[in-house]
């Protein structure tokens, strides 16, 4: 048990580390678009909002569920995002500039964005277990994962100018790569297809197979998952139509679909019991901006007040909004408690103001045999046992 333990807390750090890497690249990719006045990644929108979400989810179910790929799946798009914002912003300053390293970090970037869009086969394929629906289906992944190698070892290697940054040319392109039949690149493209087609048919049945909640757990991602491959193969097929601010806002929403439908299934059915986990970041997370701007707030608006009154007032207006945020804390808590049980937590809710009433209940009827038939109900519908019944011992003589 202490192995266990020790295993998960080792992988719930390593999660974390990886979730604030990927936020200090993004982080880091801002700060140098700011400092050098270059204009921002092209692919900047995007790599922000999908490595926020992707890292945030992929952390969350790595502290709870170590053991499942599907975290670390999670984890591996926004890390691979990561590098390719920041190694594509630091080429977009440094190409123009020639600065040193230009055309590493423009390949390392488009390398990045391969990485990250060919991860998502195999989280479509896997989710929500981790597992395939069978041995049988290891061939599809097996046959992905090596198209997938050829496709990146194929990107990497192809000399000539680097997609997005030309007229940059590939650092480490070889010759003999670029005499490789077109014949073949057809194939393995047509290849590639095939078994996206494929993976859409292993989730379809994999929903087709579920019962109860799990059925209510993947539905969503699977509607997400089929309009992203099918938004990738036409992407592909062709790019024509993505071309513009049409195409960064279908990049855009098209992967972060994932996140959030794995999300849904998270906060609403209880995917991976991680639900406690999100509960209180929810509750403390949305506390902290609250009681921030309530501060902020605060002290602006009393140094406007008072300033005509008593001049330099910005102390008293610190002490005024520290005391206002002292009081607020415990009835915002609860609102904000409140508020995100009702939402997502109905259920717990429910069953927490039924208990309540119940109790209020036991103080004011002094009938045993109806409290007896309320109390099998409350069980119902709080627990929702298959079967409940209420046996009372009898009274001995005497008693």
């Amino acid at each position: 048990m202490a192995a266990v333990f020790s295993r998960r807390v080792s992988a719930s750090r390593i999660a974390w580390m990886l979730w604030t890497v990927t936020l200090l690249l993004v982080a880091g990719a801002h700060v140098l678009a700011l400092a050098s006045r270059a204009p921002l990644y092209v692919y900047w929108l995007e790599d922000t909002l999908l490595s926020a979400a992707f890292a945030t989810l992929g952390a969350l179910i790595v502290s709870r569920r170590p053991g499942n790929v599907i975290g670390w799946l999670f984890l591996v798009i926004p890390v691979a995002g990561g590098l390719q914002f920041f190694s594509g912003q630091y080429a977009t300053v440094a190409l123009p500039s020639s600065l040193p390293g230009g055309a590493y970090a423009a390949w390392l970037s488009v390398m990045m964005q391969s990485a990250s869009v060919f991860t998502i086969p195999f989280l479509m394929m896997l989710f929500p277990t981790g597992r395939l629906l069978s041995p049988r289906w290891r061939i599809l992944a097996w046959s992905t994962g090596l198209l997938v190698a050829f496709s990146l070892l194929s990107l990497a290697l192809t000399p000539g100018p680097i997609l997005d940054f030309a007229p940059a040319r590939n650092p480490f392109g070889v010759e003999a790569v670029a005499e490789i039949p077109g014949m073949l690149h057809t194939i393995t493209n047509w290849a590639f297809v095939g078994c996206l087609l494929v993976i859409i048919a292993s989730l379809a049945l994999r929903l087709y197979r579920s019962r109860g909640e799990e059925r209510l757990q993947l539905k969503w991602f699977v509607y997400a998952a089929t309009v992203g491959i099918m938004a990738l193969l036409l992407g592909g097929l062709a790019p024509v139509v993505f071309e513009g601010w049409w195409g960064s806002i279908v990049w855009t929403i098209v992967p972060l679909s994932l996140p959030v439908a794995a999300g849904l299934a998270i906060l609403k059915y209880r995917l991976y019991d991680i639900d406690l986990i999100i509960r209180k970041t929810a509750i403390y997370g949305a506390l902290t901006v609250s009681l921030a701007l309530v501060y902020l707030g605060g002290v602006a608006g009393l140094q406007s007040l008072l300033s005509p009154v008593v001049g330099d007032s910005n102390q008293l207006a610190i002490v005024a909004s520290t005391l206002v945020i002292a009081a607020l804390f415990n009835p915002l808590r609860r609102r904000i408690q409140t508020t995100i049980d009702r939402r997502f937590y109905r259920s717990r809710y429910d069953a927490k103001a039924t208990l309540e009433a119940f109790s209020a209940r036991l103080r004011d009827e002094p009938d045993l045999d109806v409290l007896s038939g309320e109390m099998v109900a409350v069980v119902q519908e709080t627990l929702q046992p298959e079967h409940a019944s209420l046996w009372l011992r009898p009274p001995e003589k005497g008693e």
